[in-house]
């Protein structure tokens, strides 16, 4: 316990000695690293709770789900403040998609609320899921910053994985069109704080760099395009539900 406490102590001073961290190089073993252990926490999350086929289980493994995706933004703020990445207008404020997805799925977890587990599995793997392959505003390993990052991400995707797998949770009728039209919603209120703060939440005023948007076309266009996206990844989305009955998220 000693040596394990000297350890995390050299790390955090590391940590804090180290300056305003550089961003994450993408596919590099940091990244990889990442990758590989939400594959595993979520792997290991979703068996165990097959496995185990406890309610009390479950909802004690739903509830810490939780409690991580309502947390994910002080973590970011108390991150970049560790780090000392300034608080800028781009960052000080929840407004990402990602940011929606994971308020969502508290929601979908804790008040089983039906419209916000649809949010959480439509955003969580259109959108949320090519950020953890993409990490543009990730900082590198072993910031502080670097682990609320994967936190938000990893923990969306698994989310969005467990309501259906774990939680039997299947969308209603009408799902992919309402939730995109929740996507246009966000579109509008993003789009409009942007352009009246300068910011760039939803990546509406210009592109995330090194991300899956370099392959669109310039502005404005490439958010015409992203709307499109969005509605034809929902749609492949929900093939695996076609035919089912749709079920409350619990």
């Amino acid at each position: 316990m000693i040596l394990l406490g000297g350890f995390i102590n050299f790390i955090m001073f590391d940590i804090l000695l180290s300056g305003i961290p550089e961003l994450l190089p993408h596919f590099e073993t940091a990244h990889l690293t990442a990758l590989l252990f939400t594959f595993i926490l979520g792997f290991i999350i979703i068996i165990s709770t097959k496995v185990k086929s406890s309610n009390q289980f479950t909802g004690i493994v739903s509830a810490v789900l939780a409690i991580f995706l309502i947390t994910c933004y002080p973590a970011k703020i108390i991150s970049r403040t560790l780090d000392g990445i300034p608080l800028d207008k781009d960052s000080m404020f929840p407004l990402h998609l990602c940011d929606v997805a994971a308020v969502a799925g508290f929601f979908a977890l804790v008040f089983k609320n039906r419209l916000c587990a649809e949010i959480t599995y439509f955003f969580g793997l259109a959108a949320t899921l090519q950020a953890l392959f993409t990490p543009s505003t990730c900082y590198n390993f072993p910031s502080f910053s670097f682990f609320a990052f994967f936190q938000l991400h990893s923990i969306v995707v698994i989310v969005a994985i467990y309501l259906p797998l774990v939680l039997n949770w299947r969308p209603r009728k009408g799902a992919v069109i309402r939730v995109w039209i929740c996507g246009l919603i966000y579109v509008l209120i993003a789009g409009t704080f942007d352009w009246i703060t300068g910011a760039n939440y939803g990546f509406f005023r210009y592109k995330a760099e090194g991300s899956l948007m370099d392959v669109l076309h310039d502005w404005p266009f490439y958010i015409i395009e992203m709307t499109l996206l969005a509605l034809i990844f929902f749609l492949i989305l929900a093939l695996p539900f076609v035919g089912k009955k749709s079920q409350k998220a619990n």
